[in-house]
């Protein structure tokens, strides 16, 4: 048997499977036009296909998300305020990694003075834009859940949107950027660097591992860790010594800065007071009885 007609994916969040993540519906303008938000937490969403677009503005945004409605699978982070625009008659299949809030906008394809066709660069990926996320957010701010509000200015926006849509893939505005690397490539480079810490590590054999530059990936690097790849190692090595200060106690602070990567003692000595406010010796002094 055929499942439900739904009328748009207000419609679908309000009568299907996803009615429990559904936290406020509305219509806004003469049209009218339906809203809704919605909070999902981590898991698989698969939307049937409808006859209008959608557009998503993201209230809370998710660390690893994957969606694909027919304009190539998309994988990355998606941030507060990105929005995204699922084309008309476009089966969606959305994977979240962890809790996800967003208003949707269900605009008609009448709307559009133009042909929907012509916004397929918006289909990709998440995109950012001020004045849209503005807009939408506006339209759900100053309207009423039964369609109060001021339907003059609802049906204005509703244009500028429309309007701002074509303009924004005609010159596409900046993409939300795609997590650079991931949680998942960070731990596989910790493994790496604990692997290798009595041998040199330069950053071009860790910018392999990401598929980048070492100039683009230390750039990338600092942007997901906060600190440069160098850092990275030197903490490791410091934190490789001081489990071997705490479980190796007859072992010599020289052999030990050279199990963890230090081409001396004195190296050993100061990067360890860098990263942990003491020194080794300090360290074995105060671990024994």
């Amino acid at each position: 048997m055929p499942g439900p007609a739904y009328s748009d994916h207000a419609d679908f969040y309000r009568r299907g499977p996803y009615a429990r993540y559904l936290t406020g519906r509305k219509t806004v303008g003469s049209r009218p036009v339906a809203m809704f938000a919605a909070e999902q937490p981590a898991g698989a969403y698969p939307d049937p296909p409808m006859p209008g677009l959608l557009l998503y503005l993201a209230l809370q945004g998710a660390k690893e998300a994957r969606f694909d409605w027919g304009a190539g699978r998309w994988r990355g982070t998606w941030r507060r305020h990105d929005l995204t625009l699922v084309p008309a008659n476009a089966a969606s299949d959305v994977t979240l990694s962890d809790r996800h809030g967003f208003l949707g906008l269900c605009l008609p394809a009448s709307l559009f003075t133009e042909s929907t066709e012509t916004l397929g660069p918006l289909h990709a990926a998440p995109f950012r834009d001020p004045l849209t996320a503005e807009l939408v957010a506006a339209l759900w701010r100053d309207s009423g859940p039964a369609g109060a509000g001021c339907a003059l200015f609802a049906d204005s926006a509703l244009t500028c949107l429309a309007d701002r849509l074509h303009h924004l893939a005609a010159a596409p505005a900046p993409r939300a950027e795609a997590p650079p690397l991931s949680s998942r490539l960070l731990a596989r480079i910790d493994d790496h660097i604990r692997a290798r810490l009595d041998q040199p590590i330069t950053v071009a054999e860790l910018a392999r591992l990401s598929g980048h530059s070492p100039s683009h990936f230390s750039t990338l690097f600092r942007r997901a860790t906060g600190v440069s790849p160098y850092t990275r190692v030197l903490a490791l090595r410091v934190e490789h010594a001081a489990g071997l200060i705490a479980t190796c106690p007859d072992m010599p602070l020289a052999e030990i800065a050279l199990a963890s990567g230090f081409s001396s003692q004195s190296h050993l000595t100061s990067a360890f007071r860098r990263h942990t406010g003491t020194t080794p010796a300090a360290r074995r002094a105060a671990s024994r009885p």
